[in-house]
Order: structure tokens, then C-alpha cells, then sequence
């Protein structure tokens, strides 16, 4: 048997005092106390803590010290399984009072005693029938005692109202007047076999169809009920009404459902608009591709034209001319970088961008490009640092993509810086090289940040944007990321930016 089952009455009781308006303790067969309910330390004045483990004349004297009562105590319980008498009672503070108290055996754990402060004091007789009844009626469930043969012997309130009935229609009659026949032939078997083998029945949920059409559910747990021999003469039992619980799972039940077979819909359908997405970016691609290699020889030809045409070959040109030319060849170069970036993006976006990866030192990288960009940083004043960190070790990277990042990020900072300088440097810890280039121009506004690597966007520094492509960071965070590594900016407005980029020093690709 396990331990729920084996511990059944004492739940059972325990259960039946929490909902008791009335002060209860369930005690052991020696008479020590093993629970109180709130309504016991309420009256009592007594902790949990002081009262359990402790014996029932803390709270009340033994009544069986008495021969003739103990005579009458032993008879009842023998008889019925329960007793009922009065006690003198001693609250913690030395109060007393005159208690009725009424006993129910419960094997093998021992008993529960419910207790009722007498209104009158004095010699008078406990109303044993009044006070049992006044107990179970109020209780909120509905409790019986049966007696071997299946008979009611006791009903409470509830129970009756639940059948419609008053508790003298029902004490003496069986399931069958009450109940369907094949349900009370149920209920008639279980309770045969409770008898028999003493095995008690918890939290039995059962369900029946009422006479409007609808459905009730009810939980019952039925407990021997035993003399003071440890003779089974009957049975206890108590039905909780749990429909609005049973009818709410239902419900929960049934709209889980609902809601798992809608996810699996959305999600179907979320699918399906992705591998829509998917094969329109696969097209814009592919267009882009081929709209940008298609354009690139046009281009070629028109630029060698109007270079041919601008350095006076074909003719002499006026200074007018010229002005239009060079303006010519200017948009002719922008296009032409922007297509190169349109390529470059659309390569590393579908994973077609092919690396060229060679193990070696990132500063020699940085040393060059820095070399590179001091005539054009020193016709704007701008003072050009290298900061390297000669620890920085050698890591795999492609060196064309990462000149391209660094290049783009130089070129930036010199273009967006006025007075004071640019920086590049290099640093290392135990996983990452560090590359930044720093400058002191004109900064990022804070709410600009987080747009900064988007594509096409072009920010405006200085109330007005600058002439570019809006893809060259997005292609460098591209590239960064495809090296498994990060990149980030900082800024102020009107003082400075930082753009850093961290690359793996074990990297693979």
C-alpha cells in the first residue's frame, strides 16, 4: 500500500478539519496531539509548535480516569466508532472553559477529537445527536456513515440537499433509492470490497449527467470506519463537488488544443512566407548581380570616353567643357563604386564571397594603409597616429577584406574630421586582436547609433549628407561577421568616434 493510501483516514479528517468552523485536533493512540486546525489555536491560544507532540490534557482532562465514563467512552467507540461527552477545558493562559467533544476513531493513527465551547456552564447533558449534527453540517462537502449492509446511518446536511431529499428520507436506505442502478451497483461494490479488505478509496472522480443535461463531477474518498476493537462496522465517506474545477481543465484542455493546432497552422504559414522571402531575396540577388556585372562594361566605355574627351585628345575642350566633364567622371566613379559595393554585398549576404585566408600580422596591414592616407590627412591638417601593438600576434585573415574594412573606416574618419586627428591601433587579449581607428571629428548622434551599419544609410553629420553609397559599413560588418568576429562604434557628437572591430585569433573559416 502506498503512503497516500496508508495515511487515508488521518488525510481524510485532516481535510474535514480545515474546512470546520469549530476547533479540531487529530491525536495519536497514546492521546498525543498530531494536527490542529487554526480554529484549535485560535481557542486554545497555543502555537502549532507548543501543541504538537504534546498529550490532551494540556488542552482538556482525561475523562477516562473516570471508571463509569471511561465505561461509556470504551462502549460508544465500540459500538459506533465515535463518542461524544463534555470536558473541562484550559486555554494557554489559565482560562477555563466547559467544552463539548465529540471523538471519531481512525485506525491506525487514533482519533480526531472536535471540541465546541458549552454556552451554559454547569451539570447539564451534551445533546450527542444535536452536536454530531451541527459538526458535519458545517462542513461544505458531502459526508455519510454507512454501516456494514450499505445503509446510511448518518448523512449531513450537504449530502442531503444534494439528493434532494431531507437526512431522515435517506438514513436507512441504500444507493440503490437514490441513484441510477447500474452507478449504485458502483458505489455498492466498492464499498463491499472497502469492507472486506479495509483498502481505502482516494480522490475518486467520478461524473454523472444531471437532469437538465448537463454534467457534474464529484472527487469521494470513503475510509473504513472502525470500533475500538479495530472492527470495521462501516464506512466514511466524503464527495466534494469539483465540477467548476473538472468543467475549467476541460475548457484549458480544450483550448490548448485549439491553440496547438492554431500555432501549427501559423506556423505553416510562417514557413511558407519565409521560403516565399526567401526565394524573392534569392531573385533580388541574383537581378542585383546581374544588373551590376551588366552595367559595369557600359560604364568602362563611358568613362574611357569622357576621360578621352576631358584630357583634350579629340579636340580642344573650354574650360566650361571641362567643368562638365570632370563632373561627368565624378558620378561616372560613383556609380561605379556603388556597383562594386552592390556585388560585394550581394556576395557575402548569399555566402558566394570567395577568401583568400593567409595567416600573418595584422600591423603590417595597418602600417601600410596608414602610409597611404597621410598626404590626404595632411591637406585637411589632420595629423595621422599609428598606435601598434608590437604583441599583437600573427591570425588568419583574408588581407584584401580586411584592408577593405580598414580602408573604408580611415577614409570615413578623415572625410568626417576637420581639425585634430585620426588614430589607428592594434591590441590583443587571450581570445580577440583589437583594430580601431579613432578620430576627433564630428561625431554620431546618440539616437543615430544604432542605424549606423544599416545599408544605404548615410547619416547627416553636419546637417546635411555626404556623397557615398550608404553600403560601405554594412559591407564591412558583413565581412567582420564572416570571420566570426564583431564591430562596434562609439561617439560623441561634435568630439569624436571610435570605429573597433574584434577578430578571433583562432579563426576558421
Amino acid at each position: 500500500m502506498n503512503d497516500k493510501k496508508s495515511h487515508a483516514p488521518q488525510l481524510f479528517f485532516k481535510e474535514m478539519l480545515e474546512n470546520l468552523s469549530m476547533p479540531g485536533i487529530i491525536v495519536s493512540p497514546d492521546r498525543k496531539i498530531k494536527y490542529c486546525n487554526k480554529d484549535a489555536e485560535s481557542i486554545f491560544g497555543y502555537s502549532p509548535k507548543e501543541l504538537l507532540g504534546k498529550r490532551t490534557e494540556l488542552l482538556y482532562g482525561d475523562r477516562r480516569k473516570q471508571p463509569k465514563a471511561k465505561r461509556e467512552i470504551y462502549n460508544l467507540l465500540d459500538s459506533y466508532g465515535f463518542h461524544s461527552g463534555k470536558a473541562d477545558g484550559k486555554t494557554k493562559n489559565g482560562q477555563e472553559m466547559k467544552l463539548k467533544i465529540l471523538t471519531f476513531l481512525i485506525k491506525p493513527e487514533g482519533a480526531v477529537v472536535v471540541m465546541e465551547k458549552s454556552v451554559h456552564a454547569g451539570k447539564h447533558e451534551v445533546d450527542k445527536d444535536k452536536f454530531l449534527r451541527d459538526l458535519l453540517d458545517n462542513i461544505p462537502d458531502m459526508i455519510y456513515f454507512k454501516d456494514r449492509q450499505n445503509r446510511f446511518v448518518l448523512v449531513n446536511k450537504a449530502h442531503a440537499e444534494a439528493l434532494n431529499k431531507i437526512p431522515e428520507e435517506i438514513i436507512g436506505k441504500t444507493d440503490l433509492d437514490f441513484f441510477p442502478k447500474k452507478i449504485a451497483e458502483k458505489y455498492f461494490k466498492d464499498d463491499i470490497e472497502l469492507i472486506k479488505k479495509g483498502k481505502p478509496i482516494i480522490g475518486e472522480i467520478e461524473r454523472a449527467r444531471r437532469s437538465d443535461g448537463g454534467i457534474t463531477y464529484v472527487s469521494t474518498t470513503k475510509i473504513p470506519h472502525y470500533d475500538e476493537k479495530g472492527k470495521i462496522i462501516g464506512i466514511i465517506g466524503i464527495t466534494r463537488n469539483i465540477t467548476d474545477k473538472m468543467v475549467a481543465e476541460e475548457e484549458l484542455q480544450n483550448y490548448k488544443e485549439r491553440l496547438e493546432e492554431l500555432v501549427k497552422k501559423r506556423t505553416k504559414e510562417l514557413e511558407e512566407a519565409n521560403d516565399r522571402i526567401l526565394r524573392m531575396y534569392d531573385i533580388k540577388t541574383e537581378f542585383t548581380s546581374l544588373v551590376s556585372h551588366e552595367l559595369r562594361t557600359p560604364l568602362t566605355v563611358i568613362r574611357e570616353s569622357v576621360a578621352v574627351v576631358e584630357e583634350g585628345i579629340l579636340g580642344e575642350v573650354s574650360k566650361k567643357q571641362k567643368r562638365q566633364l570632370a563632373i561627368a567622371l565624378d558620378n561616372i566613379k560613383r556609380l561605379t563604386r556603388l556597383i562594386n559595393d552592390l556585388l560585394d554585398l550581394g556576395k557575402l549576404e548569399s555566402g558566394k564571397m570567395k577568401f583568400d585566408m593567409t595567416r600573418a600580422n595584422v600591423n603590417e596591414l595597418l602600417g601600410e594603409i596608414g602610409t597611404s592616407y597621410r598626404s590626404t590627412a595632411g591637406k585637411k591638417g589632420i595629423e595621422l597616429e599609428l598606435n601598434l601593438n608590437p604583441l599583437v600576434p600573427n591570425v588568419l585573415f583574408d588581407r584584401d577584406r580586411i584592408a577593405q574594412v580598414v580602408h573604408n573606416l580611415v577614409n570615413n574618419a578623415i572625410k568626417f574630421t576637420d581639425q585634430g586627428s585620426v588614430k589607428i591601433s592594434s591590441a590583443s587579449d587571450s581570445k580577440y586582436i583589437k583594430i580601431a581607428v579613432k578620430d576627433t571629428g564630428r561625431g554620431i548622434k546618440k539616437s543615430d547609433l544604432g542605424r549606423v551599419f544599416n545599408k544605404f544609410e548615410q547619416l547627416a553629420r553636419t546637417g546635411k549628407t555626404e556623397g557615398g553609397t550608404g553600403l560601405g559599413l554594412a559591407i564591412c560588418k558583413e565581412i567582420i561577421e564572416q570571420f566570426h568576429g564583431k564591430i562596434f562604434v562609439t561617439s560623441q557628437f561634435g568630439k569624436g568616434s571610435e570605429f573597433s572591430f574584434y577578430l578571433p585569433r583562432d579563426a576558421r573559416r
